[in-house]
């Protein structure tokens, strides 16, 4: 791992223990029954659920990207319009001509 990865790790993970200690700190005094360890495990399995749901929505967004564009689609943003953006459609045309008549750029 590069030193810059590093670092995002680690201010990652610092994060998440403070967000964790604030969220173990309030849930103590509404649960007072409630034992440290239960609570810190299942903060702890709250947060490792959390990181696998962010996962494979990562995971299958960037799965259907791919499969989009691998089918012919000019932009994954596009999806969300009606058809081309504008000039899109000549621009083919011309470069279909272009390839058809052998000229090259």
């Amino acid at each position: 791992m590069t030193q810059q990865r590093l670092m995002i790790a680690a201010k990652v993970l610092l994060a998440a223990g403070l967000i964790a200690i604030l969220a173990g700190g309030a849930l103590l005094k509404i649960l007072p029954g409630v034992g440290f360890a239960t609570l810190a495990f299942s903060i702890l399995g709250a947060m490792v659920c959390l990181f696998v749901v962010i996962v494979l929505f990562a995971s299958l967004s960037l799965t259907f990207n791919q499969f989009i564009l691998r089918h012919g689609g000019t932009d994954t943003s596009w999806l969300w319009f009606r058809g081309d953006p504008k000039g899109l459609q000549q621009l083919r045309e011309q470069a279909a001509a272009e390839k058809a008549s052998g000229v090259n750029r």
